[in-house]
């Protein structure tokens, strides 16, 4: 995805600006990656990291793993492209704005 870049995310918000609202998704995605290694515990921990991007779900993904488990990175980059879900290069940057979610607080706020 990032050819010249340290890391890349995948955010829990789709191309629409629309939130991606499976449970636990970043955890889930780690786990199949994990079932990659024969030690699930420690080996895939250093390539990938769930978290949260300002308040959303995030998965932040080394970019090595692409060279290093060409199998487990296939699996990310499939999860995203079929959620059609955002993904950048690095934490670094604002995700900007998302207008159907932030639509979707301020019908709330007020009703």
């Amino acid at each position: 995805m990032f050819q010249e870049q340290d890391e890349w995310v995948v955010l829990g918000i789709t191309e629409a600006g629309e939130l991606f609202e499976v449970p636990n998704w970043p955890d889930r995605v780690h786990a199949m990656v994990a079932a990659q290694w024969e030690d699930q515990q420690t080996s895939h921990s250093k390539y990938l990291h769930p978290a949260h991007i300002d308040g959303f779900p995030a998965l932040i993904i080394r970019a090595s793993l692409e060279k290093d488990a060409p199998a487990a990175y296939a699996i990310v980059q499939q999860f995203a492209r079929e959620n059609n879900l955002k993904t950048r290069s690095g934490r670094g940057e604002s995700t900007g704005r998302h207008p159907a979610y932030q639509q979707e607080r301020r019908e709330y706020v007020r009703g």
